[in-house]
């Protein structure tokens, strides 16, 4: 490692494996590497060298897989379904807790399955995923998600859509799970009209006391101890203090609801951009919910924005 003024310039990875089809994209001063194969993740975006997303290693993914990455798709829901449940016109399905020992369903199934490369380019590519319900108890619905990365000057744009390919109408959902490098003294800001406290089980349950759930002026990441749905997100989150930057995060309307998670002992810290909150499925009337379906043929779509915050 290498220190630069106050900060370390972490060693940047980008292919790890030369077995893998990695997909390396660069804009300067920007580069990323994309693994189609492992749930379409991000195994890298930095900016003049610099992480900007937490970079996988070797030793992180022969761990926990995909976990590892930068950043991975959520589809067709995200976070948790509880305990793997759902009942829809009057039939009951039961999902595969995909993520133990949880009891839930967790992230769809986008983020543990391969994707095929339809298009790629020096500073783009586009990923599908098709999905024939081949699987009930991780899906019981068809569909088709499509993920477009387009890397520019400023940052990466990310669009990631799921289209209802079944003949039954089904609860759908989106999200990206990036996880951002920590570095020394990093604020993050953004605007949410609340956030709701989980229950023992990770499921909402109330609502978040205003105190820890107000991010309207800038906050110290050190020391937060979140994994909680702020709702009514307004699509902006501002991430400040490391070696570039400030960093901003911009997100469409149908991301209406922003994760955040920061995980003790870990080098890096989660912020979502996702459609509904945990659990949607079981509460549609919570505040902020975002619960949609989908019918035969809709498209549920949105883009995410990592980019340098610019001064006008």
């Amino acid at each position: 490692m290498i220190w630069v003024g106050a900060y370390a310039l972490r060693p940047v990875r980008h292919c790890i494996d030369a077995a893998m089809e990695c997909l390396e994209l660069s804009a300067e001063p920007w580069h990323a590497a994309i693994d189609p194969a492992l749930g379409a993740s991000i195994l890298s975006l930095s900016c003049a060298g610099h992480s900007v997303l937490r970079a996988a290693t070797s030793a992180g993914l022969a761990a926990i897989g995909v976990r590892a990455t930068g950043c991975y798709p959520l589809v067709p829901y995200a976070n948790r379904i509880g305990s793997g449940r759902l009942r829809l016109a009057e039939r009951d399905y039961a999902l595969r807790a995909n993520f133990p020992p949880e009891p839930h369903a967790l992230h769809g199934i986008g983020w543990q399955r391969p994707w095929q490369t339809k298009a790629r380019g020096p500073t783009s590519a586009e990923l599908v995923l098709d999905y024939a319900a081949d699987d009930p108890m991780a899906w019981p619905f068809a569909f088709q998600a499509r993920l477009r990365f387009v890397l520019g000057a400023r940052g990466l744009q990310i669009a990631l859509s799921v289209e209802n390919r079944d003949r039954e109408t089904w609860p759908a959902g989106i999200g990206l799970h990036p996880n951002f490098a920590l570095w020394p003294g990093q604020t993050l800001q953004f605007d949410s009209g609340g956030a709701w406290a989980n229950g023992p089980d990770m499921l909402p349950q109330r609502p978040l006391e205003r105190a820890q759930s107000d991010f309207s002026a800038p906050r110290q990441v050190a020391g937060l101890r979140l994994d909680n749905d702020f709702y009514h997100w307004r699509g902006r989150a501002r991430l400040a203090g490391g070696p570039v930057g400030p960093i901003r995060l911009t997100a469409t309307e149908a991301f209406s609801v922003l994760r955040v998670f920061t995980p003790t002992g870990r080098d890096f810290i989660g912020i979502e951009p996702v459609s509904h909150i945990a659990d949607a499925v079981h509460r549609p009337q919570a505040v902020g919910s975002g619960y949609h379906e989908l019918a035969p043929g809709q498209v549920l779509s949105g883009t995410v924005c990592i980019e340098l915050e610019t001064r006008t």
